[in-house]
């Protein structure tokens, strides 16, 4: 493989594929190991491997995964998830948390968190298997193709899936397929499909919508915008605030049967959690979302949450938002 020239196979990135799933089947594609290749173009000194580059792709990577494939710089740019600035954040974060984007908690070439979800369905009925954007959401706890619980780690080891060390330590012969654990070589395909909870219709159908509207469904598009991911991020930090208690959750629990819901509290984000407890972090937060002016206006009366939380460390909000807030500003309103 040299630096420079079309490689003898350069296929192209997948519908919604993530960046490094494409290099990786890139590589593998053209039988070499995929630390021989990233050492003779980066050199000893310099690894891909050992951050985000699907969150924070450097230049150097992607431009030369352009010259040496024939893919433009923009199809490799939507391969990552700064694809979904103004989508779901208003810009992107070199460090730190990004908003929706689930946490890697990179050590070395290895993770300390369960940011990787795959859905063993997609992965059965793909041709060719890929990891997907969306599988890097923390919107997305479920398939909404297949309507089944996506997997945030190896179903028979517990690791952290990390399909790129497929060939690590190994012979280029006995390198693993992406879809196989690096850890204990189980087929992810084959994890069982676990059907997903909704307490109610409603619920399945606006979740359902709001998934869709990320997967380039021009219909919801139109219905769950920025400013919708900005408030709905806001709700599940307030029911997952210390401060809050546990009240706004309690009040939701009155009104709607959401099983296993307990009370995450601390400073954890829902980036930072795992497939279950965001289920239920972001079911609840769209019960109250479905009439805003009603529901979250009830959790207030009901002295479930405070005024100032709702507007805490939230720079921009809509215009609809704003309004609501206004119907609550004065706290005697409350009785």
């Amino acid at each position: 493989m040299t630096h420079g020239k079309l490689w003898p196979v350069h296929p192209k990135p997948m519908r919604d594929e993530l960046l490094s799933s494409w290099i990786v089947r890139v590589i593998q594609a053209n039988g070499v190991k995929l630390q021989t290749v990233t050492r003779m173009l980066f050199g000893e000194n310099i690894s891909p491997w050992m951050r985000d580059i699907d969150r924070t792709p450097p230049d150097w990577l992607v431009d030369t995964f352009c010259l040496n494939t024939g893919v433009d710089r923009d199809t490799a740019y939507q391969a990552t998830l700064k694809s979904y600035k103004q989508k779901l954040f208003h810009r992107n974060r070199i460090s730190g948390h990004q908003q929706w984007i689930l946490t890697l908690r990179q050590a070395g070439t290895k993770r300390r968190a369960y940011g990787q979800q795959f859905c063993s369905a997609c992965l059965s009925d793909d041709p060719v298997p890929y990891f997907r954007k969306q599988w890097r959401i923390a919107l997305f706890t479920y398939c909404p193709a297949h309507q089944i619980e996506l997997y945030d780690a190896c179903p028979n080891c517990g690791m952290p899936v990390i399909f790129y060390r497929v060939d690590f330590g190994r012979d280029v012969k006995e390198a693993t397929p992406i879809f196989v654990c690096y850890e204990c070589g189980y087929d992810l395909r084959l994890a069982v499909g676990k059907s997903v909870y909704f307490p109610n219709g409603e619920l399945e159908i606006m979740y359902d919508s709001v998934l869709n509207s990320l997967c380039d469904s021009e219909c919801e598009k139109s219905l769950y915008d920025l400013g919708f991911f900005v408030v709905l991020h806001q709700i599940i930090k307030v029911m997952s605030a210390r401060v809050n208690q546990g009240r706004l959750f309690d009040y939701v629990l009155g009104q709607v049967n959401i099983p296993n819901l307990q009370k995450y509290r601390g400073r954890i984000t829902i980036e930072e959690r795992r497939r279950s407890e965001r289920h239920s972090l972001i079911l609840s937060s769209l019960w109250l979302m479905a009439d805003l002016n009603q529901r979250l206006y009830g959790a207030w009366k009901e002295k479930a949450v405070r005024y100032n939380l709702l507007t805490k460390d939230l720079d921009t909000a809509p215009k609809w938002y704003e309004k609501f807030l206004c119907s609550i500003s004065d706290w005697r309103a409350s009785g």
